[in-house]
């Protein structure tokens, strides 16, 4: 044997040697690597599963949330409660229902229809998107469920998701309000990447949600291709991670988990060999690494774990913020935007929620004992106080609903809309009352602003043609109850028109408001000045000892305008034709006296302008 043979042999058996070394180090390093990597693996996967299985949780509960909120008014349950007992008609109820329903429709995401049943289960309204479309008689689900319909126009409907609410009254129930969803919520919660499958499987396990794999979008299939194969399924509800084998002979890691009192259950399987493959390649690697280069076979370990441990991180934190976000978006739904409060029969706060803890700028321990009238206010309504316009009427109906000012801790005040419904025991007796809270701060400002534009001039800021209708009704109505005396007068601006088509309109618009300034300082405290229109203004006056007062006014309004006027850098002249009628002297109705103060203004016109004249 030569040199070189045996160098090959000594190099051949030194490197099967150090591979077999590798080999068994790997063995005894692997094995329990391998058993805890697959742990962690089937962890994380039942980790996603968990996941999902809440997130399809929250999006089940917000809607049997909105179905319950939809039923919980105290005054739908009293309607129905009449309507249940014979005291009151179907088209009553019906025309009750109706309003408030298409009301909730219209604030409510995804729904398609709301129904309305009454104690029998007899249909009352329906509305919605898909209302008019649905079959006629739709059948009250035992609990949450999942359905599809033949729609009037021969298509047949997408799944959509039931959810109700029971009406309830004195503690029995009075009907049931039905709410109809589309299934798009759920579509998040049941994607999941190209390895894996979720579904849902209803209690019976005859059906089962899941997403169509063209659409992508929810639609309900037969339970017999369910993903966990449910003849291997027993009849308990609890979480279970087991393994199984598909028809085409591959090992599937599969999770149940059951979805809190709907008796429905979260299916959701993964492939086992995708599940392990980033440990089984890291493995793999390690060991080949450790065969070949044992003296470094922990550091190639580790930096081969390296992935997988920066994947499992991840996965982790998204898990953690995909939970954090689910709570945030139920706390959301959980809570209504009104405020609402529970007080005893003195008006003491029992309890109230956050809305209006909120709107009331306090917290639920500085709450605790205080009477709600402390937090009324009647605001600058001329009638009887707040607490005995609700006590009159609760005691005489059992309920009260008006407008009211509600006052915060810093004395500020905001108009709302207060409903309260009396609550009474089994003797009939009220226990307590709820009160519902309706910011109408837009709506009061809307109102003011409509009254403002439909009494005064827009450009002067003075009573306009309607006002001053008004006013003089009242004078004349005052004036006939005191046997009193005043004066309508009409005045019309002298050459006006030269100023608009010499300098402008912007210039005559400024000087009529400087005009409408002077005549409100010729005024006493009891005169009204207004402006009907172009350069005519009409001055009521208040209770006159005589004609000499009014004179006295008009004299005082034509030297005011006589003085010239300084506008935008102009100097401008007018002067002033003013008509004077008496009351009861000249008439006794509007109309007389209208009449006659203008044609002794235009009798002022014709004879020269500038001066004043008695009708």
């Amino acid at each position: 044997m030569d040199i070189l043979e045996q160098k090959r042999r000594v190099i051949t058996t030194a490197i099967i040697a150090v591979v077999l070394t590798g080999i068994v180090i790997a063995a005894i390093v692997a094995t329990p690597l391998i058993n805890q990597l697959h742990s962690q693996a089937s962890r994380s996967a039942g980790n996603v599963a968990d996941a999902k299985t809440q997130n399809i949780q929250a999006t089940l509960d917000q809607h049997q949330d909105l179905a319950r909120q939809t039923a919980s008014r105290s005054e739908l349950g009293r309607v129905m409660s009449e309507y249940v007992n014979g005291n009151l008609a179907v088209g009553v109820a019906r025309t009750f229902s109706r309003p408030r329903l298409e009301d909730a429709a219209n604030i409510i995401d995804n729904l398609a229809a709301l129904i309305r049943y009454d104690a029998s289960g007899e249909e009352l309204v329906r509305v919605g998107p898909l209302a008019a479309s649905l079959p006629g008689k739709i059948t009250l689900p035992g609990g949450l469920d999942f359905r599809e319909y033949r729609l009037a126009n021969g298509e047949t409907s997408k799944p959509l998701l039931h959810a109700s609410g029971a009406i309830m009254h004195d503690g029995e129930r009075v009907g049931t309000d039905l709410l109809l969803f589309d299934l798009s919520p759920l579509q998040g919660a049941l994607l999941t990447n190209t390895w894996s499958n979720i579904c849902i499987l209803d209690d019976a396990r005859t059906r089962r949600v899941e997403l169509d794999p063209i659409t992508q979008m929810p639609e309900v299939f037969p339970a017999s291709e369910c993903l966990t194969a449910s003849e291997r399924l027993t009849g308990d509800k609890q979480p279970r991670t087991f393994r199984l084998t598909d028809p085409d002979g591959a090992s599937i890691l599969a999770f149940m988990r059951p979805l809190g009192d709907y008796n429905w259950e979260v299916h959701m399987n993964s492939q086992f060999s995708e599940v392990y493959a980033q440990v089984t390649n890291d493995i793999i690697i390690s060991i080949a690494i450790i065969a070949l280069l044992s003296l470094v076979a922990g550091l190639v370990v580790w930096r081969s774990l390296q992935p997988l441990m920066h994947a499992l991180v991840s996965q982790t934190s998204e898990i953690a913020r995909s939970t954090e976000e689910l709570r945030l978006a139920h706390q959301v739904f959980e809570h209504t935007q009104e405020a609402i409060a529970i007080c005893k029969t003195d008006f003491t706060i029992v309890r109230a929620n956050p809305a209006f803890l909120d709107r009331a700028q306090t917290t639920a321990r500085e709450l605790s004992g205080r009477n709600m009238m402390e937090f009324l206010d009647a605001g600058n309504q001329d009638r009887d106080p707040v607490g005995e316009r609700l006590h009159r009427q609760l005691i005489a109906e059992g309920a009260w609903q008006g407008e009211v000012w509600l006052r915060n801790p810093k004395g500020e005040v905001f108009p709302n809309l207060l409903t309260v419904s009396a609550v009474r025991n089994n003797q009939g007796q009220i226990s307590q009352y709820i009160l519902t809270f309706s910011d109408i701060s837009e709506r009061v400002k809307n109102e003011k602003q409509m009254a403002r534009l439909a009494h005064y001039d827009q450009l002067t800021g003075l009573p306009n043609r309607a006002a001053l209708e008004n006013y003089l009704q009242q004078a004349i109505e005052q004036a006939r109850r005191s046997n009193g005396h005043f004066a309508l007068m009409f005045l019309d601006l002298d050459k006006f028109k030269p100023v608009n088509d010499t300098h402008g309109h912007p210039v005559g618009d400024e000087l009529l408001r400087v005009v409408a300034k002077r005549l409100k300082h010729c005024m006493r405290s009891g005169d009204i000045v207004g402006r009907t229109g172009g350069d005519e203004f009409v001055v009521i006056t208040g209770p006159l000892n005589g004609d000499d007062g009014a004179r006295h006014i008009a004299e005082k309004m034509i030297a005011t305008l006589n003085e010239v006027f300084q506008i935008q850098g102009h100097t401008i002249g007018i002067g002033a034709s003013v008509g004077i009628a008496l009351y009861p002297d000249n008439g006794m109705t509007a109309e007389d006296l209208m009449r006659e103060a203008d044609a002794a203004m235009y009798r002022v016109k014709a004879g020269g302008r500038n001066n004043l004249a008695y009708a």
